[in-house]
């Protein structure tokens, strides 16, 4: 799915004063932001304890709102560091605003990019009649796609994929408390990152609740997103425009559309699936021949322990289902999953259900080689499975763009 789209858009030559020192190819000027609808913000001096406002500027980024999420925009009149035209920036979650949430999305451009435009259009009439348009284009995009992991194999997995970062790529990682890792930090070329899901749908249904936002409120606490959300990892990539440049993939929005239509029609894979793997594949081919060793007996049961082990009413500890389910554990590793599935036992397959609900799956259990008694090995693609036909649940809808929805109508910026 596309998860965000970061499009630069100049203003049109006619409305720019252009500077002495502009270029073809460095093309610079400036726009005076007080006759443009963006908060401004200004630098006052006191003379003669009078104040007196000596320079103005404008804030960079506001915030478009709507019901359900918002479009950021950056107006950078004087233009920046990177292209001293003045321009506007637009970002967005596609799926965000057009659905309220990015839990699972399009892996199609048209609707979220006309969502982004409208909102943009409606809330900055003065910027907008004043842009070339025709030359918007795209700076970065996202393309993610989830697996499935367990809390109990987490952060190995975060752990192996930060060995996997190069001497170039910059890291920044914090998996330990938040769950999230990002490889090449930065780059303007690609970038990968990895982190949970679920946290993020609990912490914006928070904020929801905090702002008493109904609309997002509704969205971020159906049962069915939440329960689609458990054990997500995202593996996500972002993609610059430097990459695109040396891909021969065109950058002006209007070509990286059609591009994306004409790629889906020849290779038969969206576009944004393409990229994801151009980011991710590389990082899975190393770990094809990765296992990971030594998941301990002791750590398993204290999992075991935490969950199972109750109190009785006397205030002593009853340890005999907990020690049962252990001993399953054990019996797996000495004899083998098939060869006790075989026997048909349902207190075997009971424990193998509780074992399953601290995060052991049933491949893992498998994998345990009962001739190596005393080692734990399960490879990690086993554990890091990315299903490109289960990434939405079955009772996803295409969303469509629109103002029709009471929850898409704008709150207008001042």
């Amino acid at each position: 799915m596309w998860d965000k789209l970061d499009i630069e858009v100049p203003f049109c030559a006619e409305f720019v004063n252009e500077l002495a020192t502009s270029t073809l190819q460095k093309p610079a000027g400036w726009v005076d932001p007080r006759h443009y609808d963006f908060q401004l913000f200004a630098q006052i001096d006191m003379v003669d304890g009078q104040p007196v406002i000596t320079q103005v500027k404008n804030m960079k980024w506001d915030t478009i709102s709507s019901g359900i999420s918002g479009v950021a925009v950056g107006f950078f009149p004087e233009g920046n560091g990177f292209n001293q035209w003045p321009h506007v920036r637009i970002k967005a979650s596609p799926a965000k605003i057009l659905q309220g949430h990015n839990v699972f999305g399009s892996e199609c451009l048209k609707q979220g990019t006309a969502q982004m435009w409208a909102m943009f259009a409606q809330a900055f009439g003065k910027i907008h009649a004043h842009l070339d348009i025709d030359q918007a284009r795209v700076r970065f995009t996202d393309s993610t796609y989830s697996a499935r992991i367990s809390d109990f194999f987490s952060q190995k997995v975060f752990k192996l994929f930060e060995s996997l970062a190069t001497a170039k790529q910059k890291v920044n990682s914090n998996y330990m408390d938040e769950g999230y890792l990002q490889l090449g930090q930065g780059s303007e070329y690609q970038r990968a990152k990895i982190y949970r899901k679920y946290q993020e749908v609990i912490d914006d249904l928070r904020d929801a609740t905090k702002r008493r936002n109904q609309y997002r409120i509704d969205i971020l606490s159906d049962q069915r997103l939440q329960d689609f959300a458990r054990e997500l990892h995202r593996f996500e990539a972002t993609t610059g425009h430097r990459k695109f440049e040396s891909l021969g993939i065109p950058t002006r929005l209007v070509e990286f559309i059609k591009f994306a239509d004409w790629f889906q029609s020849v290779h038969k894979i969206p576009l944004c699936r393409y990229l994801w793997e151009l980011a991710f594949n590389p990082l899975f081919d190393q770990i094809e021949g990765h296992t990971m060793k030594n998941v301990d007996d002791t750590h398993v049961k204290l999992k075991i322990d935490s969950e199972f082990i109750r109190i009785k009413d006397n205030g002593k500890l009853c340890k005999r289902k907990a020690n049962a389910i252990y001993a399953t554990y054990r019996a797996i590793k000495t004899e083998g999953y098939d060869t006790l599935c075989a026997e048909r036992n349902k207190t075997f397959f009971r424990n193998v259900a509780h074992l399953e609900e601290i995060g052991l799956s049933r491949a893992f259990l498998k994998s345990l080689d009962p001739q190596r008694p005393t080692e734990n090995i399960v490879p990690f693609v086993q554990l890091i499975k990315i299903d490109f036909s289960a990434q939405r649940p079955d009772w996803y809808v295409e969303p469509r763009a629109g103002f029709s929805e009471d929850f898409r109508q704008l709150r207008l910026v001042s």
